[in-house]
């Protein structure tokens, strides 16, 4: 019998200190015309996701050098139920790295403006305000709701300025609420030690829980509202996973439903660029996962 495992991704409920669902959209591409996506593209998949039910929206600075913050900004002006979560602090467009260098304690390096260049960061103070600012113009908004740093190293968490900082726009009311997404298990650890953070995104696949282990163990956890992010890994799981003869769409349903269940897990990242990919990935996970799929894929990956 198939046992099929109904989600509440896409219910509204409490996450940290706003009312939204436990499925969020990415937004990595959306605009990126380099890659022929083009903003009415951009927008109508966002606009579709929001339709269907997702309430929580991730974006960056970079992410297709500010094209998706400004379509972030331009869907959800009219949805104000909508929870958005900004990422800044990595170095990949030329306005980055020209505040950076005068905002920053060191020159960053270019890499990051190359396609497949290894990004510097800057999580400075000023930079991070000024970058915040920006986002905000972007956005057309008065204030941010979660503000993450992008990929910090632990010892960026433990320093003292970076973190009062961040509580001072939140004080001021230029933000809402802060946190990081973070690489590994020792920045996850630095985010859950840090006073006044209350959002951690950390990668998280039914092929890799290191860092989830670690934030399941913290006595800090409950105190933090954990977002899975790379639920599908990097491309890989879904290939291996394609071996089980499952189409695509089940498979995102399976893998992003076995992520969803696992204790730790608040809510799940789900990246989608087109109207076709967000109208099947989130059919597929409103009509729900087979158990016997996210069993043999545990198995498998």
């Amino acid at each position: 019998m198939r046992r099929v495992v109904r989600t509440d991704l896409l219910e509204r409920g409490r996450l940290g200190e706003f009312e939204t669902t436990p499925l969020g959209v990415g937004t990595a591409r959306l605009g990126a015309f380099w890659q022929k996506r083009g903003i009415s593209e951009g927008t109508s998949a966002l606009s579709q996701a929001l339709d269907m039910g997702v309430g929580l929206v991730d974006t960056a600075d970079v992410y297709a050098r500010g094209i998706s913050e400004r379509i972030v900004g331009r869907v959800v002006r009219t949805r104000p139920d909508t929870v958005v979560m900004t990422k800044v602090g990595l170095l990949k467009t030329p306005v980055g790295l020209v505040s950076a260098t005068f905002g920053g304690d060191h020159r960053p390096g270019m890499g990051g403006l190359r396609a497949a260049g290894r990004a510097d960061t800057c999580f400075s103070p000023k930079y991070v305000r000024e970058a915040a600012r920006r986002c905000l113009k972007r956005q057309g908004r008065d204030e941010l709701d979660i503000l993450l740093l992008h990929e910090p190293h632990a010892a960026d968490l433990q320093c003292d300025d970076v973190v009062g900082e961040l509580n001072r726009m939140k004080q001021s009311g230029m933000i809402r609420a802060w946190g990081a997404s973070v690489r590994d298990a020792d920045a996850a650890r630095a985010l859950l030690e840090a006073p006044g953070a209350t959002w951690l995104q950390i990668p998280v696949n039914l092929g890799d829980t290191s860092t989830l282990e670690t934030v399941r163990s913290h006595p800090g956890r409950d105190r933090v509202t954990t977002v899975g992010i790379a639920v599908l890994g990097d491309g890989t799981l879904m290939r291996r996973a394609a071996a089980s003869g499952m189409d695509g769409p089940r498979i995102v349903a399976t893998l992003v439903e076995g992520v969803h269940r696992m204790d730790g897990v608040d809510a799940v990242l789900l990246g989608m660029s087109t109207p076709r990919h967000v109208r099947d990935n989130i059919g597929a996970i409103a009509r729900g996962a087979v158990e016997h799929d996210i069993r043999r894929l545990e198995e498998t990956l």
